[in-house]
């Protein structure tokens, strides 16, 4: 490739709209139609890939990598490395962006395609909280606002696709991924999928969407042992009645794409699996948008799995299960392999299929009409003053307090704070941050040095993140806690992205998987030494997983999982400690009680918890050694507050094909707080299947000062109360059990039943 240089009259000519040979009338589908007549067979399949890495760190553009990929494979670009400033890289990417303009065949652009977890990809935008942390606010209007400031700083760019929202359900706590995704439970997988999909698919003024989304990953989440891209197992009905409610749910937003995952579910790998994407995907639930593979999935099929016999075999395989772009971030890539049967009619159909799917994409996003993205503009949209006030508000809202003996709020006159976090940005393995540095937010030192003054904290990390050799610190950070009188300890898991210094110490996100679900190298004894010490101690839990808190661990007097909340983490922590924010987070993952006491999500089956032999043993327990209940102490919904509130007994009503369930909620305590209101439901009697003890049906989160009470009603379509059984939809007349609370811990609770007749 040429060396890449901006033309002053050819960029004007694309800041005033790009090729007028694309400006035809009609819906998106009817223009990419008419552009699909005039592509060549070579066009077509390069529209299915892309140069996923288009720079190199500096940021520089990667000409070799470019030039390797771009014949067969000039559909999208990706921008490369995240800690390239975005600011930096635009203009780089603009001149990539208006050479494919003006210099290919048909004048059909790039479209740029990113990741979106916690904002921005690359560097230089809002960080926001994680998806796990988003959805621990329990607050969709707050996650409405933060998903369109997330699509803005994106547009910005030129950004117009984004592979979000992971809809997979984290019911296997080892996982390492379970801090991008929005917690255990399918109903609210699936509000916060719906949300975000509807909020990122706005159109603009024209009519284009803004952000295309891709949902994912169809379908994973329950990896054996929460190995990453390990097989999982999915009966049919397991499938409709969790794995896939969240993204029937997504569905009815009409999402543009959709990403297969690369594991092996019931044997077959997703990528070759016809049965999943077109008897479930497109023929069951209807999907008529792209359907792409996870990164590398499709060559796996021959090197991993060994279900293909060549690369190009795996590609054939791939394009008849119903693939339609490859994502591909090194080589090699497989689509451009079915260059070669250019003359089977099969193949061909599928190509044009593929192809008019992509080309209605872009279309309907607006790359063939609007300018190219304007720097200035970037950077007034980039960390907007309204986009750091909604992380710090998220950031807040995220935290969950577990537990308080009543040392909560406290303003200490000094503090020590512990623990290897403790002058650390951890944030997520997807957060563009590197987290020892202060240029992408404050340490929890820092923000407590600037609430008590500097002289006020002392920090002792006392242990490593990793190392199990060294304990020598354990004693000076003791001593540290005695000599204040008051300690804050950081402990968990890190969760960074792969090119930070401190990767090689990550313990959690993608490639981690958690065969331990306590603290990792000392920390558990840094932690067990300083109780034993007797100095008040407030436990801060950071990572994107639930961790197990034995029994030495729950002698702290406050616990907080602070969730990957964002580069406002540790302000919106001082905060909470203090009393200047009221916590109001709820768990969206349940918290085991041992590594090995696992699944621990809620919404198990009665049959789950049977052991037998009650009688006998005189008491009754899941796990009868050690003795333990099937459901956690702190499950799904769970979270405290500095005040108390009081819902009533619910009552219910069914009329006109809804159900109506109301509660009154009153603030009994002296502060302002806000409650999350849930209310579950059960079927008395189901056919067909069995039901879970209870599932998440509504929830509101609810505003009060102190003394004040609201009534809140929720609306429930009969539809809401149904289940599948072998893939076909039922709702059944007859009584129902709802519940209404704080949490889904059944003391929580207070419960209603009320007749439905279909």
């Amino acid at each position: 490739m040429v060396k890449l240089q901006l033309v002053a009259a050819a960029l004007a000519l694309c800041q005033t709209g790009l090729a007028a040979s694309a400006k035809s009338k009609g819906t998106p589908k009817q223009r990419a139609k008419a552009l699909l007549k005039k592509m060549t067979w070579e066009e077509k399949i390069a529209q299915m890939g892309g140069i996923r890495r288009l720079l190199t760190s500096g940021p520089v553009v990667d000409e070799a990598n470019f030039e390797s990929r771009y014949q067969y494979q000039h559909g999208n670009l990706g921008f490369g490395p995240m800690f390239n400033w975005a600011l930096d890289a635009l203009p780089l990417i603009n001149e990539v962006r208006e050479k494919q303009i003006n210099d290919s065949r048909l004048n059909i652009p790039f479209i740029t395609i990113t990741d979106s977890v916690n904002g921005l990809f690359i560097s230089g935008g809002t960080v926001f909280p994680s998806n796990l942390g988003m959805s621990s606010t329990f607050n969709l209007p707050l996650f409405e606002e933060v998903t369109a400031a997330i699509r803005d700083e994106q547009l910005s760019l030129g950004v117009t696709w984004v592979l979000s929202p992971p809809l997979d359900i984290g019911w296997e706590p080892r996982y390492g991924r379970i801090g991008e995704l929005y917690g255990e439970d399918a109903y609210l997988v699936g509000e916060f999928g719906h949300k975000y999909v509807e909020t990122m698919q706005e159109t603009d003024k024209d009519g284009n969407v803004k952000v295309a989304c891709t949902i994912k990953h169809f379908v994973y989440g329950e990896s054996r042992g929460g190995v990453n891209a390990a097989s999982q197992y999915s009966g049919i009905n397991h499938l409709f009645n969790d794995q896939l409610r969240p993204y029937i749910r997504a569905i009815e937003a009409s999402p543009l794409a959709l990403m297969v995952s690369y594991a092996t579910v019931d044997l077959v790998p997703m990528s070759m699996n016809e049965y999943m994407i077109q008897d479930i995907l497109r023929g069951k639930l209807g999907f008529d948008g792209v359907v792409m593979s996870d990164a590398g999935s499709i060559a796996n099929m021959y090197t991993q799995s060994k279900v293909a016999t060549s690369y190009e075999d795996a590609a054939l395989q791939a394009l008849e299960a119903g693939l339609q772009m490859e994502l591909s971030p090194g080589t090699p890539a497989t689509f451009p392999l079915l260059i070669s049967s250019v003359d089977n009619k099969k193949v061909a159909k599928l190509i044009d299929e593929a192809a008019l799917n992509l080309l209605t994409l872009k279309i309907a996003t607006g790359i063939f009409d609007n300018a190219l993205p304007d720097e200035t503009k970037a950077n007034k949209t980039l960390r907007a003053a309204s986009h750091l006030k909604l992380a710090r508000t998220a950031a807040r809202e995220s935290i969950v307090l577990l537990k308080n003996d009543g040392i909560l709020p406290k303003t200490p006159t000094k503090v020590a704070l512990l623990g290897p976090f403790g002058k650390l940005l951890n944030f997520g393995s997807y957060a563009a941050i590197n987290a020892s540095s202060s240029k992408w937010g404050d340490s929890l030192h820092t923000s407590l040095k600037s609430a008590l003054g500097e002289e006020n904290v002392e920090f002792v990390a006392g242990v490593d993140l990793l190392d199990t050799t060294d304990n020598s610190g354990i004693s000076d950070a003791v001593a540290a806690a005695k000599d204040a009188g008051f300690a804050v300890l950081v402990l968990g898991s890190l969760s960074v992205a792969m090119e930070d210094p401190l990767f090689k110490k990550r313990t959690d996100g993608e490639f981690f998987a958690h065969a331990d679900l306590g603290f990792p190298g000392l920390q558990q004894q840094l932690l067990d030494a300083v109780l034993d010490a007797g100095v008040p101690t407030v436990l801060i839990l950071t990572g994107g997983q639930p961790f197990v808190l034995n029994n030495s661990t729950l002698r702290s007097n406050a616990i907080l999982h602070s969730l990957l909340g964002g580069e406002y983490t540790n302000h919106a922590l001082v905060e909470v400690i203090t009393g200047a924010v009221n916590p109001s987070g709820k768990l969206t993952v349940s918290m085991p009680q041992l590594s090995s006491a696992v699944p621990s999500f809620y919404d198990y089956l009665p049959s789950d918890d049977s052991p037998g032999g009650d009688s006998r043993l005189g008491f009754h327990s899941a796990w009868q050694w050690p003795v333990l209940q099937h459901y956690s102490p702190m499950p799904f919904g769970f979270g405290l507050s500095y005040t108390t509130f009081d819902i009533s007994t619910p009552t219910a009503t069914y009329k006109n094909g809804k159900v109506s369930v109301s509660v009154t909620v009153q603030n009994t305590g002296d502060v302002a707080g806000k409650e999350v209101v849930q209310v579950y439901h059960r079927p008395n009697t189901t056919v067909g299947i069995e039901f879970p003890v209870r599932r998440l049906v509504r929830f509101e989160k609810v505003d009060l000062k102190a003394g004040e009470s609201k009534e809140v009603t929720f609306s429930i379509p009969y539809k809401d109360l149904g289940y599948y059984v072998n893939a076909n939809f039922k709702v059944k007349g007859g009584l129902y059990n709802f519940w209404a609370g704080s949490s889904s811990r059944a003391e929580d609770l207070k419960a209603v039943n009320v007749t439905v007749t279909l």
